[in-house]
Order: structure tokens, then C-alpha cells, then sequence
């Protein structure tokens, strides 16, 4: 079966798309620019394969070299919405696309593999970083983050959020609360707390 579509000004892009059955209960569908007829090749005897199916036997080898290099290292997942079907296709030729643009600007080698692992890291940087940022983040996380984009702390002890913590040195009928930001300790609060040590000390003997 064939379909033409209108060639008029406006759409000047006339294509053909042609529905042949090879097996039973098997279609191939095909949408062609380069043809505009219907004709069958006879080398293909009692197949009656259009010669649409027969040149595209012939130069076929680099699409089923990219659906390999698709199904070995896939983003796509079972999904029965066919945008995020269609986004995960794209995502992986893009991969191909950008490895392939990649060794011939470098004329560095490395595997498949290799590159999306690299790739994907370099990705999440910016969120990462855009993470670590967020004041209410926990203190260990952060510095996790940093680890991973390489990023050196910048610590600022006036942020809008901070968090009362006990004291570590007062002891427990003192009950005294400072304000920590990220890990940092209230200055004044370290200072009250060596004063009492201290004074602690020089009155014992009175004691």
C-alpha cells in the first residue's frame, strides 16, 4: 500500500509512505522523501518488495548499528506514555551523536561505557552545585556534595538559618544553647564557655 503526500507551495516536502507486509501479521512501514512512485523491484521475484524496501535493505547497516548501541546502554524504561518514550530515543542518540563529535574533535578513545558514566557526571554538576547552596541543607551533605564537584567550602557563620545545639564543653545543670550554623560554633558562645571553665578553676580552691 502506498500514500503520497501533497506537493504544493506551502509544503514543498513531498514524501511517500509506504505499509508492506513481509510476514504474516508483520508491517513495515516506511516514510520515504527520496521516492515518488510505487514501483516494485523485480530482482525480488514472487516477494514484490517496492524498491523503498530494497534500498533501504541496502543502506540499512548504519540504523541497525545506532538500535544496538541504543538497546546496550538505554535511559529508556517501561512506560505506556509515548513522550517520555519519544524524550529517552532521543537521549540516547544524543549520547551516540555527542561521543562520536567527542573522539573526532580530541581523537580521544574511550569506550561507550566510559563516556556516559563521564557524561552524566558532568551533568548533575551544576544541580549539585546549585544544591549545596541551599542554606537548610544538612552540614554533612553538603560537604559530600562539595567532595564530588571539587567546590571549597565557604563558610558563613550569618546565615539566616541556624539551629540551637547544646554546648559539648558546659556541663548538664548549665544547659547552655548556642546558635550553629553548618557546623560552626557561636564564637561568644565558645568564649562564655572557656570563662566559666576558668573561672570554675579559680574558685575551687574557695570551695
Amino acid at each position: 500500500m502506498f500514500a503520497y503526500g501533497e506537493d504544493s507551495d506551502e509544503n514543498p516536502n513531498k514524501c511517500l509512505l509506504i505499509s508492506y507486509v513481509a510476514k504474516r501479521n508483520k508491517n513495515v512501514l516506511l516514510l520515504s522523501t527520496l521516492h515518488d512512485d510505487s514501483k516494485i523491484n523485480d530482482d525480488t521475484g514472487d516477494a514484490f518488495k517496492p524498491e523503498v524496501i530494497t534500498d533501504y535493505n541496502l543502506t540499512k547497516g548504519g540504523v541497525d548499528v545506532v538500535v544496538k548501541m541504543k538497546s546496550g546502554y538505554s535511559t529508556a524504561r517501561f512506560s505506556n506514555r509515548w513522550p517520555y518514550t519519544v524524550f529517552c530515543g532521543l537521549l540516547n542518540i544524543s549520547t551516540i551523536n555527542s561521543q562520536i563529535i567527542y573522539r573526532e574533535n580530541t581523537n580521544n578513545i574511550i569506550t561507550r561505557r566510559q563516556f556516559i558514566s563521564e557524561l552524566s557526571k558532568l551533568l548533575a554538576v551544576p544541580h549539585l552545585y546549585r544544591r549545596s547552596q541551599i542554606p537548610s541543607l544538612p552540614y554533612l551533605l553538603s560537604q559530600k556534595i562539595r567532595n564530588i564537584t571539587g567546590e571549597r567550602p565557604t563558610p558563613n557563620r550569618d546565615q539566616a538559618t541556624q539551629a540551637k545545639v547544646r554546648c559539648e564543653f558546659c556541663p548538664l545543670r548549665k544547659n547552655r544553647v548556642f546558635f550553629s550554623s553548618r557546623g560552626f560554633q557561636n564564637e561568644r558562645s565558645e568564649e562564655e564557655t572557656f570563662s566559666s571553665e576558668i573561672l570554675d578553676e579559680e574558685f575551687s580552691v574557695f570551695r
